[in-house]
């Protein structure tokens, strides 16, 4: 009897666990899946705006394509995690794409881009200390939550759900471009660069080295392009659909300075290393520089003028007494005149050396904030009376006031003049 009844208990469980397992498969099946389970990925995208690196939109990958109509600005939440600061991004236009590319009008696809207001308080991906001059990138964390329904192309409903996705990776517009390099001396001092290619590497081509301001010195090998469009200007694709060329930007360690005979060296080093290992032409080398770099760019042209077919030093000072070495070289010179961080006498003290030692110069005073067709024609006109002089010595100085975000950043209008950067490749050794 005790064994009848022992094994009555046994089938009796073993009866309820199968039921139950056949209850929790077919529970199971009929249970909708997440969303989480619908995407792929999803990355933020981040571009380098005149002001610095932002977060300017995220691309999320699903595994089926999504129907473009059913998408608003409603159908998402995104919040941003920069350093230690937390918000809630503005999202200003969603849409469907093929890529998880920016576009001006959405099309059905896999990818859907977000774009978040450029004007958001935590956009920014850079942290300047302000007590060590110092300029980081921050760690960056996004989610992403699809808060209203959405379709696929063929009419099936995305529902909504309480989960959040979080960033798989990043999308750096144009920094992707660059490679990262570095070079070294026999006495163990190095640079770290980061480099841009051109499409076109069969014919040769010109090589464009920007020197970074003080705050971007360190060994991270990246805020000397986040942080302004110093370098990734010349690396834009309609810059480079104009002007193909090569485009190098080392970085300086920090307490280094470029005027140093060391880093002079190894910028010295780095041009040559460039010039045997790419089809660099050798009579279309340009620089240019911001502050420090602009600092670097006089001392790099004033030391070895016959290498450089022409410079463009931002915001920076040199040597007047070597001024009489410029005079055969194109230079375009631009400050402002409310600079207090490098007073706008070092750039007029070179111009007026060059001058002085027998160079024809040219000058103009113009806003730094005017539109972009406006600012283009003040430059131009300057280059018609360079044209009618005979000089190849420009000099641009922009108003008291008018700078964008502080009289420090004569950056900001210098890169985004296109003339100015056409200027730059006019310019051709022995011609």
């Amino acid at each position: 009897m005790r064994i009848f009844v022992k094994l009555f208990f046994m089938f009796t469980a073993v009866l309820l666990v199968s039921l139950n397992m056949t209850i929790n498969t077919e529970a199971s099946l009929s249970k909708p899946k997440l969303n989480f389970g619908q995407i792929e990925r999803m990355d933020i995208i981040t571009d380098v705006l005149p002001e610095g690196e932002k977060v300017v939109g995220i691309a999320v990958k699903y595994k089926k394509k999504i129907s473009n109509v059913s998408l608003s600005t409603m159908s998402y939440e995104v919040n941003a995690l920069h350093g230690e600061n937390t918000a809630k991004r503005t999202i200003t236009k969603v849409y469907a794409n093929t890529s998880p590319e920016l576009s001006e009008q959405g099309k059905n696809g896999n990818f859907v881009i977000i774009e978040l207001d450029k004007n958001d308080p935590i956009a920014g991906t850079l942290f300047y200390d302000f007590r060590t001059g110092i300029n980081t990138r921050l760690p960056l964390e996004y989610t992403v939550t699809q808060v209203k329904n959405i379709e696929t192309v063929i009419g099936n409903n995305i529902p909504t759900t309480p989960n959040v996705i979080v960033n798989t990776g990043e999308i750096n517009l144009i920094v992707d471009d660059f490679s990262e390099k570095n070079i070294s001396d026999k006495n163990g001092n190095f640079l770290n660069y980061r480099l841009f290619e051109p499409t076109n590497t069969i014919e040769k081509q010109p090589l464009v080295l920007f020197l970074h301001g003080a705050g971007e010195r360190g060994v991270s090998n990246d805020v000397q392009l986040l942080a302004n469009k110093g370098a990734v200007s010349w690396a834009a694709p309609e810059q480079q659909a104009k002007n193909s060329a090569y485009v190098a930007a080392p970085q300086a360690a920090i307490g280094d300075w470029w005027t140093t005979q060391t880093n002079i060296n190894l910028l010295l080093e780095l041009i040559e290393t460039l010039k045997n290992e790419y089809p660099i032409d050798p009579d279309r080398i340009y620089i240019t520089g911001i502050s420090m770099g602009g600092m670097g760019t006089w001392s790099l042209i004033q030391s070895h003028p016959e290498l450089f077919a022409a410079a463009i030093p931002v915001c920076g000072t040199g040597n007047v007494n070597l001024g009489k070495n410029l005079v055969n070289l194109p230079i375009w010179v631009t400050h402002s005149a409310d600079d207090t961080t490098v007073p706008v006498s070092g750039s007029r003290n070179m111009i007026n050396a060059i001058e002085a030692a027998g160079g024809k110069v040219v000058r103009a005073e113009y806003a730094g904030n005017l539109g972009i067709d406006a600012a283009n024609a003040a430059a131009q006109q300057l280059v018609n009376k360079a044209k009618d002089t005979g000089s190849h010595t420009l000099y641009s100085e922009f108003t008291r006031g008018t700078t964008p975000i502080n009289g420090h950043f004569a950056w900001i209008p210098t890169y985004e003049n296109n003339v100015m950067k056409n200027w730059l490749f006019t310019n051709v050794k022995g011609q």
